[in-house]
């Protein structure tokens, strides 16, 4: 198997409107300290930095609240046999392991880009998504979403385009949820509805990726038809289970539903308002030691509402025709989660 090219060394020269994109800071950390962390993975050779004279002092006091890769500072540009990590761009970790042990590029690796319009404030927020990125999904609708973004490449065919066929068929269910007679056929026609929705909500952002037609109105539209057709099919659920006994308790559910899910949306991006204005060292300082490295069973608690694992719920239960089970377990998590987050601030307000 081919080795990596050494040495690995990174560029900070490239610059940004405010002074180097190495110093500016992405979750909390800057760019060089994201390639750092990610060199010491691939070796444990010391990293030469190429930066400018004048900001090594800057950028040697950015990383010093951080262990990292060990590292030098260096003037001029990186030699032309060395494998070079640039800090005008944000790479996969898994496919830069990958792309280095063939002898490829590191730009096969690039998953974000800093140097193009918008590029750092979607940084963070790419970044993000890519973490928690489809627990379950990655191992079958990544690969046929990736397939579809290559075949669309050379298109005319834009990522919005993806993202509205992707709700139709999540309405689409849920009309047929709300006002189908329920068999077997139906069942199985809503869960492959559910199931082929969610490749083309996974293959909507590669495709705005290769294209390099990413947008601010792309990821609204996202975002916003993404709980469009949540609630939608939860309201058709309730509906369904009605209509089926006759019980008024399933429409209440189906308003404690909506009521729930937006109140745990608000106080998410209250959370994420208030961090973002707050530096990080001071954000670390603020928070009780338990926040900064959740438990286990947080953890846990956090996965069950993880929107990829809501989606295969979804589709399982579509499948066996009892999404009402859906209603019940989500009915109850969203407010409680609701109103852990709101005592959870009022602990550290007091603490």
């Amino acid at each position: 198997m081919p080795r990596p090219t050494f040495p690995l060394v990174i560029d900070a020269r490239p610059r940004g409107p405010h002074g180097p994109l190495a110093g500016e800071l992405v979750q909390g950390r800057c760019v060089l300290g994201h390639l750092l962390d990610m060199a010491r993975t691939l070796d444990n050779a010391t990293v030469v930095v190429h930066a400018r004279l004048e900001e090594h002092p800057r950028l040697g006091d950015l990383l010093s609240d951080r262990s990292t890769a060990p590292y030098v500072f260096a003037t001029g540009p990186p030699p032309e046999n060395a494998t070079i990590l640039r800090t005008d761009r944000l790479y996969d970790r898994q496919r830069l392991h990958r792309a280095l042990r063939k002898g490829k590029d590191p730009e096969s690796a690039v998953l974000w880009r800093l140097d193009q319009p918008h590029g750092l404030s979607g940084a963070e927020a790419e970044l993000t998504r890519r973490q928690s990125y489809q627990p379950i999904g990655r191992y079958w609708a990544l690969l046929p979403a990736q397939m579809i973004a290559r075949r669309l490449r050379p298109t005319r065919i834009r990522p919005n385009a993806l993202t509205l066929a992707s709700a139709a068929l999540v309405v689409g269910a849920a009309v047929a949820v709300a006002f189908t007679r329920a068999t077997p056929w139906a069942h199985l026609a809503e869960a492959l509805a559910l199931a082929l929705a969610l490749v083309l909500d996974t293959s909507d952002g590669h495709l705005a990726r290769i294209q390099g037609t990413a947008s601010e109105l792309g990821r609204w539209l996202d975002a916003t038809l993404d709980e469009l057709g949540d609630m939608v099919l939860h309201a058709a659920i309730a509906w369904s289970a009605f209509a089926r006994d006759g019980h008024p308790g399933w429409l209440l559910l189906g308003m404690l539903y909506g009521m729930g899910k937006y109140l745990f949306m608000v106080t998410t991006a209250e959370a994420k308002h208030v961090s973002a204005r707050q530096p990080h060292h001071a954000a670390v300082a603020a928070a009780p030691p338990a926040t900064l490295r959740p438990s286990r069973l947080k953890s846990w608690v956090r996965l069950t509402g993880h929107a990829d694992v809501r989606w295969h719920l979804w589709i399982v239960l579509a499948a066996i025709g009892r999404l009402d089970v859906a209603l019940i377990v989500y009915a109850v998590y969203f407010p409680v989660r609701a109103l852990g987050s709101a005592l959870g601030k009022v602990v550290v307000r007091h603490a």
